[in-house]
Formats: structure tokens, C-alpha cells, sequence
């Protein structure tokens, strides 16, 4: 049996960090939380999530720096991150992209296109390179 991918949450927002963990844990996911950008680097270093949930606005290292800094640590370069958004904002989606997210979604996004994306990154794991360029063309 194989084990449950672990995702790491990092969010300065605990409502929306209990949210999150309390819907992805009863699919199957073993979620980690962080309030932080400085937390989030570590427990990223420390676990070595399968996937990453990113904020973008947080006080101190918002979410483009810490991604930017995840992706430039050899340990956690290659983590999927899916950067979280409150909105829809295309320079805001072209600078996640340029930090090095796999994906950018809203926050308010419903819960069945979450658990979707979040599979679709998942499984960019076990793509080629040309095969996960491909795919992350698709999710742009």
C-alpha cells in the first residue's frame, strides 16, 4: 500500500489553514501546516511534502519569495508549489509562474477543481520533462 502524499500548507491565516487541512485530510492526504513563510521553509526542508499550498500575501517573505527560495534550495527544488490567490490577477499569475509555482489558484476556488489540481500537480512527478512542460502549459 502506498503511503498518502503529504502536503504542506503554508498560510499566515489559521481559519483558512484548519479549512484546508479539514477537507484535504478525508481524501486521503496527510497534511502539514505552517503560519509562516520562515515555518514553511523549514517544514518543507524537514518533511519533504509532495506538494506544497502556498499563499501568496503574507507579512514578512511573502509567497513569490519563499517559492523563489524553495526552488533555488537543492533539497526542495523540486516540490510542486500551487500558489494561493484571493484573486485573479494575470500579473500576479505570470510572477507566481516566474517564482517557480506549478500552478496558481483562488482561494475561493471549490473543493472537487482544488482536489483535481492538486492530483494533476501530483502526478507531474512521475512525467518526463518534456511530458511535465507539456502539462504545466496546460495548467497555465
Amino acid at each position: 500500500m502506498e503511503h498518502a502524499p503529504v502536503l504542506l500548507i503554508v498560510d499566515d491565516q489559521p481559519l483558512f489553514l484548519d479549512l484546508h487541512a479539514n477537507m484535504l485530510r478525508p481524501k486521503g492526504y496527510n497534511v502539514v501546516t505552517a503560519p509562516d513563510a520562515a515555518r514553511g521553509f523549514t517544514e518543507a526542508k524537514r518533511l519533504l511534502p509532495n506538494l506544497i499550498l502556498l499563499d501568496v500575501e503574507m507579512p514578512g517573505e511573502d509567497g513569490f519569495a519563499l517559492c523563489g527560495r524553495l526552488k533555488a534550495d537543492p533539497t526542495t527544488a523540486r516540490i510542486p508549489i500551487i500558489m494561493l490567490t484571493a484573486t485573479r490577477n494575470q500579473k500576479l499569475i505570470e510572477r507566481a509562474f516566474q517564482a517557480g509555482a506549478e500552478a496558481t489558484v483562488l482561494k475561493s476556488m471549490n473543493v472537487e477543481r482544488l482536489l483535481n489540481i492538486i492530483k494533476v500537480v501530483l502526478e507531474t512527478e512521475k512525467l518526463s520533462p518534456d511530458e511535465l512542460a507539456q502539462r504545466r502549459r496546460t495548467l497555465q
